[in-house]
Order: structure tokens, then C-alpha cells, then sequence
């Protein structure tokens, strides 16, 4: 959480932790399930005044499992399984006091931290307002700013903001297509990068849910760029916004404000999966398929 290690998430389950000043590799958790199957996310516990034990990495992995990893010993703390659901997002409240999932089985899973144990369960109720997700969820994001609110994201076309003292979702948007981690909030912005040809990049309005601003992205080359990843800068102001895909197999770095292009990072031999900004400098990291962490110095 401070910018001083990378984590990376392999296809084979392993974890792979690097030293962002040098590249180095300096952590590895290998994936110890008898059938190999890729860890889709991971987050960084924040490091709060409640946190007794430090360096602690949270992940989730496609056989149902959800593990917290203390990363220089490199030992599991703890194993959750949510089997037979495959678990695709997750994401800490900022405060580090409860965790959510979600994945396959369309729920939305609400952890207390302290205990590991389950709290809640958001999967909506019936009716258009009300319906909670109907198919895969690949993006969960607390608000940094209310601790009740959540996102959530998927192959629906919804992004759903919950209210977790509840069951069911307050407000829903219609639109985005989500096949990863590529939604995120800030302030009352949200950002959604969708999987498809046109109108891929998009800030909403989270008290109103109307649709603020097409990002365009322009093709430069006959293959569009459909996004599985985006994100806000960490700065005060959030400037900036990130976001990347496969096709063009690139990652772009916009003008929150303007939507204006600040660079491109391009020729990549597979698509983009992830990104993240560092919290306090100009840099972005981005991470392809061809299994390769880059990280991109820019100007603010």
C-alpha cells in the first residue's frame, strides 16, 4: 500500500511480489492446490492503526479460495473457500476492517476482517430497481470517502452501488460491460472500462447515475482496444485515469478533466490485464499477458 512492492497474479495460481525501485523479484507464494487455476486478484491490506500484523496480501483465486498471505514470510495466514464459486474480484474497505468478493455465482460476499468471517450477502431482490447482478462479477471498489458504499461490476452490463447495511442495491447503471478490474470512484465520479470495440471508456455520475463523458479512444490501427482494466490516480485531485485492454494490446493515460491523451504504451504481444497507480508518485504499472510488469514514469 505504500508503493514499495508490486504484486503480481500468475495463471498458475502463484504470487509473485517484486521491489518497485529495482524489479527484483524478492517474494514468491507458489499455489499449492493439487489442480493449478489462476489467482485473479489481489489487494494490499491497508495498513491501519487496527493492524496488528503488517504486510498482509489478500487474494482470490478461480477454484473458490480466498487466502491472506503474510508477504515476507511468505506463509498463508488463512484460507476461506467459497467453493464451487469461482472468485474473480475483491477489494478492501480503506479502513481494513471488512473485505468483499464476488464472482461466478453473481453474490456479492461481505468478510469482517477481524474473524474471517462471513457477514452478509448482497444479491439483490426482485424487480428492475432492485435485481442485483444476474451474471459473473469481475470488479468490486469501496468509497474511500462513505464506508457503506460499494461497487460492483460484471458480464450483466450493470455496475451496481450497494449500500452494505442492506441486501439490495440502492442504484444500478446500465451499460458498461465489465470483464475485469476496471471500475473505480472518486469522489462522485466513476470510471468503467468495458470489453468492446466503441465507447470502452466512461465516467458516470454516482448520485444520479447518468453518464457524465465518453472517453474517446481513437484507433490508430485497424484493431480496437476493448478494456479489462482502468483506474483514477491516487493524487489528491485524481488528474489522471488509466486504462487498458487487449486487441490493440495497449494501455492509455488520459486527462481526467479533459479526457485529453497524455501517452500510450503500445506493443505488447497480449493484452493488458491490469493496472495501478503508485499512491504518492508519477508512475503507473502495467501488466500484460506476456507476463511482464511495466512501469511507466509520466508527468503530473
Amino acid at each position: 500500500p505504500d508503493g514499495q512492492f508490486i504484486a503480481g497474479a500468475c495463471g498458475n495460481g502463484d504470487i509473485k511480489v517484486y521491489q518497485a525501485s529495482s524489479g527484483r523479484l524478492v517474494y514468491h507464494m507458489p499455489f499449492t492446490h493439487p489442480t493449478a487455476s489462476p489467482t485473479c486478484c489481489l489487494r494490499f491490506r491497508p495498513n491501519t492503526a487496527t493492524s496488528k500484523t503488517k504486510n498482509v496480501l489478500l487474494a482470490v483465486n478461480s477454484n473458490g479460495e480466498v487466502k491472506h498471505w503474510h508477504m515476507t514470510s511468505m506463509k498463508c495466514l488463512h484460507t476461506l473457500s467459497e467453493e464451487p464459486n469461482q472468485v474473480y474480484a475483491l477489494d478492501y474497505r480503506p479502513d481494513g476492517l471488512k473485505f468483499a468478493t464476488s464472482g461466478q455465482d453473481f453474490k456479492v460476499r461481505l468478510y469482517d476482517e477481524a474473524t474471517k468471517s462471513l457477514q452478509s450477502t448482497l444479491t439483490g431482490g426482485y424487480g428492475r430497481t432492485k435485481s442485483g447482478h444476474s451474471n459473473r462479477v469481475f470488479s468490486l471498489k469501496f468509497s474511500l470517502e462513505d464506508e457503506n458504499l460499494l461497487l460492483s461490476a460484471g458480464w450483466d452490463n450493470t455496475i451496481q452501488i450497494w449500500d452494505i447495511r442492506t441486501d439490495v442495491p440502492v442504484r444500478s447503471i446500465f451499460g458498461p460491460h465489465i470483464t475485469g478490474d476496471s471500475v473505480d470512484l472518486y469522489g462522485n465520479f466513476i470510471v468503467s472500462g468495458s470489453w468492446r470495440p466503441e465507447r470502452q471508456l466512461q465516467l458516470w455520475d454516482l448520485r444520479t447515475c447518468a453518464l457524465m463523458q465518453d472517453i474517446e479512444w481513437q484507433n490508430f490501427q485497424q484493431d480496437p482496444c476493448m478494456l479489462y482494466a482502468a483506474q483514477f490516480s491516487k493524487d489528491p485531485q485524481a488528474r489522471h485515469i488509466v486504462a487498458g485492454g487487449s486487441g490493440m494490446n495497449e494501455a492509455r493515460l488520459f486527462e481526467r478533466a479533459t479526457g485529453k491523451v497524455v501517452g500510450s504504451l503500445r506493443g505488447m504481444k497480449q493484452g493488458v490485464y491490469s493496472v495501478d497507480f503508485h499512491p504518492t508518485t508519477s508512475q503507473v504499472a502495467v501488466s500484460s499477458g506476456d507476463g511482464t510488469i511495466r512501469l511507466v514514469n509520466y508527468g503530473r
